[in-house]
């Protein structure tokens, strides 16, 4: 069998060395992950991490062309699901609008048909209006949500924000996938 392949779009903000984790997992259950990081998430991770994890080339820049002559945008039309950890507020926003200026937002243009978004942020951008209006788009565009779930988020409090763990999304994505 054929593993499943997955492009994860890595946000920036705080939940990202969940990312890494979630990588792990996914490669370890039999994926074939690619990741591909926002400048935002290069803040809080480094790409070797992924590599490190998923024995593939983090994806860093939408325009880059691997020396296979694979292009970024080819490789995310081509996988069977894309999963973005985490999805903050400018993310979904952006995604929502149909904005494609970096490797994740572009992916998410061509994503297949198998999508899949966590979002994670502070309690008060998760109830903004305008924030529920773009996660509603997105639903409403057959991405499936995972969390975010009750917990303490960076500010030293508990809300709802927190991104869901690893361990649930990559129960989501199995069930989802069949695999």
């Amino acid at each position: 069998m054929k593993a499943k392949t997955i492009v994860l779009g890595v946000g920036g903000g705080i939940a990202c060395f969940k990312a890494v984790m979630l990588a792990s997992q996914l490669t370890q259950r039999g994926f074939q992950v690619f990741p591909f990081l926002t400048q935002a998430a290069q803040s809080f991770v480094q790409a070797l991490s992924f590599e490190g994890v998923t024995q593939n080339r983090a994806v860093t820049d939408h325009l880059v062309v691997d020396d296979k002559g694979i292009s970024a945008t080819l490789l995310a039309g081509e996988v069977d699901a894309m999963v973005i950890v985490p999805a903050t507020a400018d993310l979904i926003g952006k995604i929502a609008a149909g904005f494609g200026g970096d490797s994740v937002t572009l992916a998410a243009l061509v994503a297949p048909k198998h999508r899949f978004f966590c979002p994670a942020m502070n309690d008060r951008m998760w109830k903004n209006a305008i924030v529920q209006r773009n996660v509603r788009i997105l639903e409403e565009a057959n991405w499936k949500r995972i969390g975010p779930e009750d917990g303490p988020l960076a500010e030293g409090y508990s809300a709802p924000g927190r991104m869901a763990e690893p361990e649930t999304i990559l129960e989501s994505i199995v069930q989802e996938l069949d695999f």
